[in-house]
């Protein structure tokens, strides 16, 4: 069983269809526990969760009841065992290694950076694109406690760090196009995100296009002195010294 928590809640049985769950709270109430997937969740931290920044009802806790069993029923068993477990006041979820998602991007993402810093750009690209490839949206869709927030912040940092490296990877390999799309989206999202533009800067210069690379620094430093007060750092001056003195491209250029 695989628990899809990076888009739209979606829980599959490898050759069948997405399992059946009752969408709103009950699907809330579900989201909930595997954001602590293999813990104890109190039932007033599962309350919370799906009467968000509201008072709950009298019966909230008869009508958790009701939703943790309608997810049994539709949650096959973990092995010999309920796959939904409870004690007084908690539930927990049981969920193997490998069960979510989140599990497959985080073991791709690290074979795939320890198969960059090796030098094998092809494994690296084709792992951190199988780890791109699982995001679906937002992930935890729907919860915000602020548990939740600060798991999606992480998420989404490391979702970052995938498409950088893999703009590093496709570099190496001489996909130069893939790297530029990679990095202008990257930047769309965050332009003050200085690293990604100094990786543009570079990988343009490198590629014979030194009047783009200067346009791309010029773009960059507008940005951060008008948005942050400040020179950009040196990662991104580096990079436009070395487009400045036409290095890796043999380029004479005026600037």
């Amino acid at each position: 069983m695989l628990f899809q928590l990076l888009g739209p809640i979606e829980v599959t049985v490898p050759g069948h269809s997405p399992l059946a769950i009752k969408p709103g709270k009950p699907t809330t109430v579900l989201t909930a526990l595997l954001l602590d997937r293999g813990k104890w969740v109190g039932v007033d931290r599962l309350i919370d969760a799906a009467w968000p920044g509201q008072a709950a009802p009298a019966s909230a806790a008869g009508n958790l009841k009701s939703y943790i069993c309608g997810l049994r029923r539709a949650l096959a068993p973990a092995a010999d065992r309920a796959r939904i477990e409870s004690r007084p006041g908690a539930y927990r979820i049981v969920v193997d290694r490998e069960d979510t998602d989140i599990d497959h991007v985080g073991r791709d993402f690290a074979e795939g950076r320890d198969a960059l810093r090796e030098g094998d750009h092809e494994r690296a690209a084709k792992l951190l694109t199988a780890a791109l490839d699982v995001w679906r949206g937002t992930p935890f869709e729907g919860l915000r406690t602020p548990d939740a927030l600060a798991e999606v912040a992480r998420l989404e940092r490391l979702h970052t760090q995938i498409r950088e490296d893999l703009a590093e990877a496709a570099h190496a390999l001489g996909r130069h196009l893939d790297a530029v799309s990679l990095l202008h989206g990257l930047i769309d999202e965050d332009p003050l995100r200085e690293h990604a533009w100094a990786r543009l800067v570079m990988v343009l210069n490198e590629t014979g296009q030194r009047s783009e690379a200067l346009a791309a620094f010029r773009r960059a430093r507008a940005i951060i002195v008008r948005e942050l007060g400040v020179e950009p750092g040196a990662a991104l001056t580096d990079a436009h010294r070395t487009a400045l003195l036409g290095h890796a491209t043999g380029c004479r250029q005026a600037a």
